[in-house]
């Protein structure tokens, strides 16, 4: 199973390199040969069963699953990027050097590589992969651009996911395709059906607590952001008296001649903004308690096998993700609450005074008139 992920990353990564431009493509494999032939003394050291060992370790599995599911979202940041952002060096720059699971597969390769080649010189093995790394990423990108009709942000994005499903099922479970295959053959044809799609359904959900963990942190952060922009937003309206939105759409409807419809227009136009940026506040009001629950429920599971096993620490582990997840979850939630009540009160109060100073500003000029 690990020998499929690694090529189907080396893979993913490949097509990532055809996506920029070439001379970052070349740039990128000459310091990743480098990489290569610097971790070549790490990997003489290691032999197939002390890397099969160190693969199954917990923190290692671990680190392969938030790695695969960072660079999935990257790439999901990247295709939903406006194409002028794309095209720029800095982008494409962050785009190819922010590759978290290529390196990990290509030394994994490269100590596969060192085993098959029994008898042989390890630094001549070492010099050959670190050049064929160099000369053949490029071409690999060449290789699997995909053709012009076919949009190339969907594409990739279909692969990644498909990187993404693999690493997680083999970072919760390695026996996962052994246990998907393994029957009874005394059993009914239901209930072999209802086993296969059981254990199915057990690997999807576990291989869901990664990305729901850090889902969960990068929702937690920008809980806490919007918490300091609403407080500025707070002090910058208890100085003036309004909000910046608000002097914005006013000073649009006094640069314009007065009328019912261009008014009904800028205050339909303000309710819009206004609810944008309440929206955010919305979304973590939502999304906080289902990714607290989807923690803890998946984190339940290895909890309770380990209290009827007997195992204490692992259980006490596992209630402590429990916890955390549903702790987590509720703060995020109480943040988007308290602010989406706030910003709401404050939004309907402005969207009022504008709707009046526009009527004010018609009658005036009809008066005039």
């Amino acid at each position: 199973m690990i020998d499929v992920l690694a090529t189907l990353t080396v893979l993913v990564g490949a097509f990532r390199l055809s996506m920029v431009e070439r001379r970052w493509r070349v740039v990128y494999s000459l310091l990743t040969a480098v990489g290569l032939w610097w971790s070549l003394s790490y990997a003489v050291q290691m032999s197939k069963p002390a890397l099969s060992a160190w693969l199954q370790t917990t923190e290692v599995r671990q680190y392969i699953a938030i790695a695969i599911t960072l660079d999935t979202m990257l790439m999901l940041v990247w295709c939903l990027a406006p194409p002028r952002l794309q095209r720029s060096a800095v982008a494409q720059l962050a785009f190819v050097f922010t590759a978290f699971a290529l390196p990990p597969a290509l030394f994994y390769l490269l100590v596969q590589t060192i085993f098959v080649a029994v008898g042989t010189s390890f630094l001549m093995v070492g010099i050959v992969f670190a050049i064929v790394a160099a000369v053949m990423l490029p071409l690999l990108a060449e290789a699997v651009a995909p053709p012009q009709k076919i949009p190339s942000g969907a594409y990739f994005l279909l692969l990644q996911i498909l990187l993404c499903a693999l690493g997680l099922m083999y970072t919760q479970h390695t026996d996962i395709v052994y246990q998907l295959s393994s029957f009874n053959p005394d059993q009914s044809i239901l209930n072999i059906i209802m086993d296969f799609i059981s254990k199915a359904l057990f690997g999807i959900a576990n291989a869901l607590l990664i990305p729901d963990i850090i889902l969960l942190i990068f929702f937690f952060v920008r809980a806490l952001i919007l918490l300091g922009t609403t407080y500025m937003q707070f002090m910058a309206r208890r100085s003036k008296g309004h909000g910046e939105l608000y002097a914005k759409y006013l000073s649009i409807l006094q640069g314009h001649e007065p009328s019912e419809a261009y008014s009904d227009y800028i205050v339909a136009q303000f309710e819009a903004e206004a609810q944008k940026d309440v929206n955010l506040s919305r979304l973590l009001t939502k999304l906080g308690p289902v990714l607290g629950l989807i923690g803890t429920l998946i984190s339940m599971s290895p909890a309770l096998v380990g209290l009827s096993t007997g195992d204490i620490a692992g259980m006490a582990y596992n209630m402590q993700v429990v916890f955390s997840a549903t702790v987590v979850g509720l703060f995020i939630s109480a943040i988007g609450l308290f602010t989406q009540q706030l910003k709401s009160r404050w939004y309907a109060k402005d969207a009022s005074r504008l709707d009046y100073e526009s009527q004010t500003l018609i009658m005036g000029y009809e008066e005039k008139a």
